[in-house]
């Protein structure tokens, strides 16, 4: 994959996704349950005027929307699963999820989108194959520093 722009830090990541679907009106993320559900709710919050979804694991029949609260955003009532941009989440490719490349393309083969959007951390898309193996329109990997201190 050729490199479009290069993002910096968690508002970066915001603001490159904010750019990425800005023509979009519905985006559902695809994600580990748990794992992926914050993220999710981190990357739908400067979009939260569009529709959003989350389908945990590959069970689009338990698509729910993506609400905004009082509290940030939230989880809500059944949904479609049908949207303009899908958006992958990198634990899907976490070997310990147990996803593997064939039941992830099967199960892109039966939703409707638009465009396919990768988002992970730490180049687990590229390390586990997923990025040559999936007809991604954009990935980004944003690489994660830190420290602990006392």
């Amino acid at each position: 994959m050729e490199k479009v722009t290069d993002v910096k830090g968690l508002g970066g990541m915001l603001n490159g996704f904010r750019d990425l679907v800005k023509d979009d009106q519905k985006i559902v993320f695809v994600g580990s349950p748990g794992f992926c559900t914050p993220f999710a709710l981190f990357l739908g919050y400067p979009v939260r005027e569009k529709e959003l979804a989350f389908v945990p694991g590959l069970k689009k029949d338990q698509a729910r929307k993506i609400v905004s609260t009082d509290f940030g955003l939230e989880l809500g009532d059944p949904t479609s699963p049908d949207a303009d941009v899908l958006v992958v989440l990198g634990g899907m490719a976490m070997p310990k999820i147990g996803v593997t490349i064939q039941e992830m393309n099967e199960f892109l083969a039966q939703m409707r989108y638009k465009k396919l959007i990768g988002v992970c951390f730490m180049g687990i898309f590229e390390k586990s194959g997923w990025c040559q193996a999936l007809d991604y329109d954009y990935v980004m990997n944003v690489i994660v520093d830190g420290d602990i201190s006392k």
